[in-house]
């Protein structure tokens, strides 16, 4: 496999779903309530407080995401937050959770802080050791959350964005949504172009729409509006992970995930940066083989995840 970059300043969409093969969550799950829907927390065994994580799924939506990661990061002894932020109606697929959006449009960053706070209140939870953990649109997220929330002791982004994206959903019209929002206001954005066309006539293999395409068109067309949009990832003061796949076919995640690197490392602040030459946007497993990862993915993943552990151990339990 090649590694095209990895580098250190310390020493150290459409998500492809993980098998479902991992165990449920842990018995002690809590639901959270009214406030966050569909949010669930759990401690791992053993005596607290412990360290503890908030779990951000893709572009799926729902918290598919959060429960097949769960059981991986409650083994290593973190007490684990599955936050959903919003929930489409794919397809014949109802809505999971009717009280939360179901257009990815103008997500509020500040759903984080309301989990970080509900976190830090909890008698289980070491409120100086909670991180983040997003993948895809929810590496969006999570880099944004850490842009503008403070409380965070380190985030992983797992091919994430390094600006923020038009948003969708039904009844929103092309070009006219940010994803996110701050403090009740739209984040600038870059729109897609050419996103209909695209899942109209699928150009990517199996008969796939090729999201990347739309993605890389509209940055391309919008220069001042991809600067205006940049995820600003210097104010993080706490380390953060990304990692990305120069193959990926859903967005340009191996550049976006390397300019975050390379903008952090200008700052002198604490980053790692895993950055695969040949695998695409599946690096959210753990190595496992899966209909979803092909063997540059698979083998990819063999070496995020461990870094992935290594990275909030360094920083959350240490």
């Amino acid at each position: 496999m090649k590694i095209r970059h990895l580098t250190a300043a310390i020493a150290l969409a459409i998500v492809a779903p993980i098998p479902a093969s991992a165990e449920p969550v842990a018995p002690t799950e809590i639901i959270v309530g009214q406030d966050m829907p569909g949010a669930f927390f759990a401690v791992p065994e053993g005596t607290g407080p412990f360290p503890a994580i908030i779990l951000l799924g893709g572009s799926e939506g729902g918290d598919s995401t959060a429960r097949r990661m769960a059981p991986r990061f409650l083994a290593q002894g973190y007490a684990i937050f599955g936050l959903p932020y919003y929930s489409p109606a794919w397809g014949d697929r109802e809505q999971q959770f009717p009280a939360l959006s179901d257009a990815f449009d103008g997500i509020a960053i500040e759903k984080a802080e309301m989990a970080r706070a509900w976190l830090a209140e909890r008698d289980e939870v070491r409120a100086d050791d909670i991180g983040i953990w997003g993948v895809s649109k929810g590496g969006e997220f999570a880099l944004l959350a850490g842009s503008y929330l403070d409380g965070f002791a380190a985030i992983a982004a797992i091919v994430p964005s390094d600006v923020v994206w038009e948003g969708w959903g039904p009844g929103r019209e092309s070009g006219t949504v940010s994803s996110f929002s701050w403090q009740g206001e739209p984040l600038p954005f870059v729109p897609y172009e050419g996103m209909a066309e695209e899942f109209a006539n699928p150009t990517g293999p199996n008969g796939r729409a090729r999201l990347r395409l739309p993605h890389d068109r509209g940055r391309n067309a919008n220069p001042d509006r991809a600067v205006a949009a940049r995820i600003p990832v210097e104010r993080i003061d706490e380390p953060v992970l990304v990692a990305g796949g120069d193959a990926d076919l859903v967005w340009n995640s191996g550049e976006m995930a390397q300019i975050v690197a390379e903008r952090r490392a200008a700052a002198g602040l604490p980053t790692v940066s895993l950055i695969f030459t040949d695998a695409g946007h599946s690096l959210s497993g753990d190595g496992t083989p899966n209909p979803y990862s092909n063997d540059e993915e698979l083998s990819a993943q063999r070496i995020v995840w461990p870094a992935t552990l290594e990275f909030f151990a360094t920083y959350l339990k240490d």
